[in-house]
C-alpha cells in the first residue's frame, strides 16, 4: 500500500529588505540640502521615516508616513505649550507660572493626555483642547522649515508603536504634505521680508509711550498681547524669542507687526534705532547754496 504524501504548506515569502538588516539612514546640514527639498523628496517617493532636526540643544522629530506627517518629539518646554492652549481655550490673558506647574503634575500622573484634566472651573471639551493642540504642534513643525545652521538625519522605518502612543504623536498633522510646503514656503518668504528689518537677534526692541489699538492688529493680536510684558527696553529681540510661549515664526512676527505700526522700536548695538518699516528713509541734507552776488553796474554809454 502505497503512502500518500501530505501536502506542506509553503510560508510566503517575506518582503525584501536590505542585506544589512538595518533601516537606511541619510544625514545632512539644513542649509545645504533645505528641509522642504529632503520632505517634498520623501513625500515624492512615498519614503516613510523618522526626520530628526537638531539645533543646538533644540531638536524636534517629526514622522512622515502614508497616515500623514506628526511631531514625535520636540525639546519646545510643556509649560509654554500648556500657556498658549490656556490663553487660546479660556481666553486668558495672564497666567500664573505656578498654577502652570500645578497642571504639570497633574498632566504626569494622568499619562500626560491633555483633555483628561479641566483647566479651570468650567469644564473643557476634549475635542476643543485637542483642536487647538494640533494647531499649535502645526505652528512647531512649521517653524523648523525657518531653522539654519541646523543638521537633520532621517531613518526610514514605521514609527513604533510606544512613540505613536504618546499625546503628541497621536495628532496627525496633515495628510497632504504639499499644503504643508506651500505654507513653509510662504513663511520663509515673509521671514526675508522681517530680516530687512530684524536684522540680527541682539537688537534691543522698545515700547513707544502711545495706546495701541487692536484692531490695526487683526490676528496677531494675543501674540502681541503675550509678549508685550517681555519688551521692557533692555531684553533682546533673541531674549524676546526665547522668553515667548509662541514659536519663534510667531513671535518674531508680532514684533515686526509692533515696529511696522510704530508702537515698538529697535536699537543696534551702537544704539542706534532701527529704521521702521513703512518709514522713508532719511532725506539728505542739502548744502546751503551762497546767495548769488550782486551784479555790477554796467557804463553808461556815452552820447
Amino acid at each position: 500500500m502505497v503512502a500518500r504524501r501530505r501536502a506542506v504548506r509553503r510560508k510566503p515569502k517575506a518582503a525584501a529588505r536590505p542585506r544589512s538588516g538595518k533601516a537606511r539612514v541619510f544625514a545632512g546640514h539644513v542649509d545645504l540640502l533645505g528641509l522642504g527639498n529632503v520632505v517634498q523628496l520623501l513625500n515624492m517617493n512615498h519614503c516613510e521615516g523618522t526626520l530628526l532636526v537638531t539645533k543646538g540643544s533644540d531638536k524636534q522629530a517629526i514622522h512622515i508616513g502614508p497616515g500623514g506627517i506628526r511631531l514625535v518629539s520636540s525639546t519646545v518646554p510643556r509649560v509654554k505649550r500648556l500657556g498658549r492652549l490656556v490663553r487660546r481655550v479660556l481666553g486668558r490673558a495672564t497666567v500664573a507660572p505656578q498654577w502652570l506647574r500645578k497642571i504639570l503634575k497633574k498632566e504626569k500622573l494622568l499619562g500626560w493626555t491633555l483633555g483628561q484634566f479641566a483647566l479651570s472651573d468650567a469644564p473643557v471639551k476634549t475635542e476643543d483642547i485637542e483642536a487647538v493642540l494640533r494647531q499649535q504642534v502645526e505652528e512647531e513643525v512649521l517653524d523648523l522649515f525657518v531653522w539654519t545652521q541646523a543638521a537633520l538625519k532621517f531613518e526610514e522605518g514605521k514609527l513604533p508603536r510606544a512613540k505613536a502612543a504618546e499625546p503628541l504623536a497621536r495628532l496627525t498633522l496633515r495628510t497632504d504634505a504639499t499644503s504643508l510646503l506651500l505654507e513653509a514656503a510662504r513663511r520663509a518668504d515673509e521671514v526675508v521680508r522681517m530680516r530687512q528689518v530684524l536684522t540680527h537677534d541682539e537688537l534691543k526692541i522698545l515700547k513707544v509711550p502711545r495706546e495701541i489699538h487692536a484692531d490695526e492688529l487683526g490676528e496677531d493680536v494675543g501674540r502681541v498681547d503675550a509678549i508685550l510684558p517681555l519688551i521692557n527696553g533692555r531684553r533682546s529681540l533673541k531674549g524676546i524669542l526665547q522668553a515667548s510661549i509662541y514659536p519663534k515664526f510667531a513671535t518674531m512676527r508680532a514684533v515686526h507687526r509692533l515696529l511696522t505700526l510704530g508702537y515698538a522700536k529697535a536699537r543696534d548695538r551702537e544704539g542706534n534705532t532701527v529704521m521702521r518699516v513703512g518709514e522713508p528713509p532719511p532725506m539728505p541734507q542739502a548744502t546751503p547754496t551762497p546767495p548769488p552776488a550782486p551784479a555790477e553796474p554796467q557804463p553808461t554809454p556815452s552820447a
